[in-house]
């Protein structure tokens, strides 16, 4: 058995260490001494791999190099062992077919199984062009018959290729190749490897390592390349310019070995723009980053360390001689005198020269720490490798493509098409380094189609040295990886070659490098100003992170909105960025920086990426309900329901559904509730709790959804004022208009015009109708389940208005706006004046047990006596209140604003201790206020109520002291109307309004109106309350309490708030 290839193989623990080289066919044996050379045992067989492939060039299949490293030893060692079978002839099939273009050899197994199919192909191993195919066929096939003075007339060239398009043959390096039209049998294709040649066998470990003894071994840091400057003996110029000469005569001869050529074109990616010989002067000497002694002084402000040698290289230096040269005229033809001989005059010429000079590199040097003067480099993120592979098609001499190719290869240039091949569905740095291969070949190995026979085109093997190592200075040069290049082939490829031949393949290498480096730079730098420019015009973009996250960011009135989504789309964080003045890359940058995010950006999505990005995060938030809750909860056909997407509060749950009058009351006490735990003291939390919903309902009879985005804190209130504030914001926002009419046209900007349009005029209505219908049957079931004693004609009137919602919602969701009149209560009241009788002897009761009379009992409001107390009301956060903050109350005069008891929230009440002042309120709320309270500190523009022997008074905090302020204690008359609006709306909302007397009441229900039991007790209040001649009462049974059935009605006011401004964001 002798080797037919060899393997490397290497443990991945040892990276940066030479491997160790099997050859093939091998033993169990033989492997597994190879294994404990490179420290692989039976504890790590994970971190064997394959990373090299060499054969001698008598002995070299031209099998793909990336599919041996794919492959494994088993796999490798019996194919091996097949082809050793083949002979010289089927070698040389075996090497065509598997250079062949679109090649059917795309596996090791099909590999294996040649052997099996020698006679699958038909081989002509002297033929490699069209000339040569049809000289064959011509004259030594026997195939054609004709007479030898006819064949003479014929064009061999035209005729060969027109034999290989129609048998569609194949040139190759190797011959040309056309299938013979046998089956291919597959034999060993699929099959396990058999026995006999299952090679791997992992040697069990030497020693056992006791890790709390031993500690883990550590890599060495590899130490700088040290810088060794040619010393030169010369006592002139020109000797030390032939001494130098003659060291690069040298260097060139001693450059083909592995390390040293891999060091050469290193050096080269970093001096693209110097001559061959300096860059190999410089790879010579160890240089790394080098300049003159003065550069280093007077642009890095570095000096040259005592005692430095420099580096040798050499810099023009021409100079000029005077020489008689021929005298020619303008059309350049000589001047003759007047016997017809040439004049001659004296001209000063230049002559090109060279002498040595010395740079320093900077390990060579000390001062200020050098600027970042290298090239960037590629991250590997998303957006460099679109940026890099699009300025790689710009700078490819033929157009690049993507395709599956048969056989395993990367890639390839075809000759005829001027076209480059890569393989699809590559890593993005293997798609690039294939790419730059290829367009090495196609700028450096095009053929000429004005030389048939291509007498200057470089042998095969000249061609790959060239293109790899043009390859390997220009990814070196952008920073990727370059670790699986393999030069050993170099020394095999350079022996025997005259040294001008090397020099000149030298030259070609580092021109092509030079050429496609400078190209892709200024495509490069176009590429990135023009994202710039388009990311400085957009409104909204996302950036994806080298994490798998992504950033979306979007303007909004007070600068920036941003969502932070995780690798699955689902939504992690965010916030908002007040910030106008930054551009959205600055913002972005902000926003990453406030999450936390310290990973670099992979791209920036904008266009059609964005949207399809949006519309993944929108599915992956949007959660529905699991299938066994759908039959408990709410019918979208009925009443709207909510469905909580993705939420940061901690008071909702993803997935959740509600009916829609609880959300939207639920909406706007969460948006309170995070206002005012944000302003106290020692918060921490976040600013906003994002939270996307869902709306399903049904409208003019068709099911539908609104989805949207509210955000608690923000000061929307409801989740229906939310939604109404929103459209009319951005119906008229002019930013946004010319907006929609830049990016997407006047059809875009008239549709978005009528989409909101429906929403505030239809969908809006919709919404709080359904919501009034709620509070209708709210209402009417909490009596019915609370008040077990009311009177029958009380069940039977709410019954009926449960019944009377439930027939209505189906009709508002039909469309059909107008209803019909809802139940009245006088239609089910016998005993009107009875139930007049059970109020007023309820009050009696209560006034009594007070220690009081009716009279006092009505004066006081109907509350037995409370002792003194104090009360701090603080103002909404809200943009309406903006301009009452911390004012003093010259200031509110002086500007027309009162203080109104609806811009407040009541912050806090507690007993008022005997002799306390409003100083000692003050100090008590700056310094040391108690546990329970939740607002701010009290400061300029709260106000404080004290409650004191019935009677109340407002003060105003003022810059200094307390300013009394009455008419915080007075009805604002504006609500008043609002809410007799309502009522004549027939809008419920759960608030008392304007009262009508008992007499009213008692002669609406006697004609037949509806009256509200809410009303009726106001009433005999208001009745109790005015001066009427004392009587006396007789005792009633105990009857049903008044108050327990309004207790919900009096749940429900507590909760209202009146509508608010917003701020406006973008809805998600």
């Amino acid at each position: 058995m002798s080797e037919l290839f060899s393997i490397q193989l290497q443990n991945r623990q040892q990276q940066g260490r030479d491997g160790i080289w099997l050859d093939m066919p091998t033993t169990t044996e033989q492997v597994q001494a190879a294994l404990r050379q490179i420290g692989i045992s039976s504890d790590n067989p994970q971190g064997l791999f394959i990373s090299g492939y060499f054969a001698e060039e008598e002995k070299r299949f031209a099998i793909p190099y990336n599919m041996v490293l794919a492959s494994n030893v088993d796999e490798l060692n019996f194919l091996a062992s097949r082809l050793e079978t083949l002979s010289t002839g089927e070698r040389a099939e075996l090497d065509a077919a598997l250079q062949a273009p679109q090649s059917e050899l795309s596996s090791i197994g099909r590999i294996t199984d040649f052997p099996e199919n020698v006679d699958y192909y038909v081989h002509l191993p002297e033929v490699h062009g069209p000339a040569q195919l049809g000289d064959y066929y011509l004259n030594r096939s026997g195939m054609v018959d004709m007479p030898e003075e006819w064949k003479g007339g014929i064009d061999t060239a035209q005729f060969g290729r027109y034999v290989a398009q129609q048998e569609q043959g194949v040139f190759t390096e190797y011959g040309y190749l056309v299938k013979s039209g046998d089956a291919w049998q597959k034999v060993h294709e699929g099959q396990p490897v058999p026995e006999e040649y299952r090679v791997l066998s992992f040697p069990a470990p030497e020693v056992l390592r006791d890790s709390a003894n031993i500690p883990p071994s550590v890599q060495p840091e590899t130490e700088p390349q040290k810088v060794i400057p040619i010393i030169l003996n010369g006592k002139d110029s020109a000797e030390r310019m032939k001494e130098i000469t003659d060291r690069l005569e040298t260097g060139i001869q001693q450059l083909f070995d592995s390390d040293r050529y891999k060091a050469y074109l290193t050096t080269m990616a970093k001096f693209h723009n110097y001559s061959f010989n300096n860059t190999l002067l410089i790879a010579m000497q160890g240089g790394q980053l080098v300049a003159g002694f003065n550069k280093w002084k007077d642009t890095f402000h570095r000096t040259v360390k005592k005692g430095e040698k420099g580096i040798k290289i050499l810099a023009p230096a021409p100079y000029k001689v005077k020489q008689k040269m021929e005298k020619r005229d303008e059309q350049g033809k000589p001047v003759l005198d007047k016997d017809g001989k040439p004049l001659t005059e004296e001209k000063t010429v230049q002559i090109p020269a060279f002498k040595v000079v010395s740079v320093f590199d900077v390990s060579q040097t000390e001062g200020e720490p050098l600027p970042s003067i290298a090239v960037d480099e590629l991250s590997g993120s998303v957006q460099d490798y679109q940026d890099f592979f699009k300025a790689l098609e710009q700078t490819s001499p033929v157009p690049i493509g993507f395709e599956d190719i048969a056989g395993g290869a990367h890639g390839y240039f075809h000759l005829l098409d001027n076209r480059i091949a890569v393989q699809e569905g590559m890593s993005q740095l293997q798609t690039i380094k294939t790419a730059i291969h290829e367009i090495a070949h196609a700028k450096l190995h095009a053929i000429d189609p004005n030389d048939p026979e291509q007498t200057n085109r470089p042998d095969s093997r000249t061609r790959e040295v060239q293109a790899e190592s043009v390859a390997y200075a220009v990814c070196q040069h952008y920073g990727l990886d370059t670790s699986e290049y393999s030069f050993g082939y170099v020394a095999g490829w350079s022996s025997g070659r005259e040294l001008a031949e090397l020099k000149a393949s030298l030259e070609i290498i580092r021109s092509a490098a030079h050429e496609l480096i400078s190209a892709l730079d200024e495509h490069l730098a176009e590429l990135r100003q023009q994202r710039e420019a388009d990311l400085s015009a957009a409104q909204e973009a996302a950036f994806a992170l080298d994490n798998g996250s992504t950033l979306f960011i979007q303007t909004c009135d007070s600068g920036y909105d941003y969502t932070l989504y995780g690798p699955d789309n689902k939504a992690l964080d965010g916030g908002q960025l007040d910030a106008p003045g930054l551009t959205l890359k600055d913002a972005g940058e902000e926003a990453l920086n406030l999450l936390g995010q310290t990973t670099t950006v992979s791209e920036v999505l904008l266009g059609d990426k964005l949207a399809a990005f949006r519309e993944a995060a929108e599915k992956t938030n949007e959660i529905p309900a699991p299938a066994q809750e759908k039959d408990v909860l709410p019918d979208p056909a009925a009443e709207p329901t909510v469905t909580i997407l993705w939420s940061e509060s901690d008071k909702l749950q993803d997935g959740e559904i509600m009916p829609l009058s609880v959300a939207n009351r639920v909406f706007e006490e969460l948006d309170t509730a995070q206002r005012m735990d944000r302003e106290k003291d020692g918060y921490d939390g976040g600013w906003y709790d994002k939270t996307a919903f869902r709306i399903d309902f049904t409208l003019n009879g068709q099911p539908d959804n609104y989805e949207g985005r509210q955000d608690f804190g923000d000061g929307d209130g409801s989740l229906i004022q939310h939604i109404q504030c929103y459209h009319e914001y951005y119906a008229k926002d002019e930013n946004w208009k010319n907006f929609v009419l830049h990016n997407k046209g006047t059809e875009a900007w008239e549709q978005d015009k009528a989409e909101r349009k429906m929403v505030l005029t239809e969908f809006i209505p919709y919404l709080k109708q359904h919501c009034n219908l709620s509070a209708m049957e709210q209402t009417a079931t909490a009596a019915l389940r609370e008040g077990q004693d009311i009177l029958p004609e009380q069940t039977a009137y709410y019954n009926a208005i449960v019944t009377y919602v439930q027939d209505c919602r189906p009709l508002i969701n039909q469309g059909q706006y107008d209803l019909p009149e809802p139940p009245k209560l006088a239609d089910f009241y016998q005993t009107l004046q009875n139930y007049k009788a059970q109020v007023q002897a309820e009050i009696a009761q209560e006034a009594a047990a007070a220690g009081m009379t009716v009279e006092e009992y009505a004066a006081a409001g109907f509350e037995a006596p409370q002792q003194d107390s104090f009360s701090i009301y603080q103002l909404r956060n809200e943009d309406s209140t903006r301009d009452y903050r911390f004012e003093p109350y010259d200031r509110l005069q002086a500007a027309g604003r009162t203080v109104d008891k609806s811009n407040y929230t009541e912050a806090y009440t507690a007993p008022l201790a005997a002799g306390t002042t409003l100083e000692d309120i003050y100090r008590t709320f700056n310094v040391d206020h108690p546990a329970d309270f939740k607002g701010h500190s009290l400061s300029v523009s709260d106000v404080v109520v004290l409650h004191q022997n019935g009677h109340d008074t407002a003060h105003y905090c003022d810059s200094v002291g307390f300013q009394q302020v009455p008419e915080f204690l007075q009805e604002n008359p504006l609500r008043t109307a609002e809410l007799s609006t309502e009522q004549n709306e027939n809008m419920i909302d759960g608030v008392l309004n304007n009262a009508p007397s008992l007499g009213e009441l008692e002669a609406k229900a006697k004609a037949g109106e509806q009256i509200s039991l809410a009303d009726l007790a106001a009433a005999v209040k208001a009745e109790e309350k005015a001066p009427k001649a004392k009587k006396s009462r007789t005792a009633k049974p105990k009857k049903p309490s008044i108050r327990v059935q309004l207790d919900a009605a009096k749940k429900e006011q507590s909760k209202q708030t009146p509508p608010r401004e917003k701020t406006k964001e973008l809805e998600v």
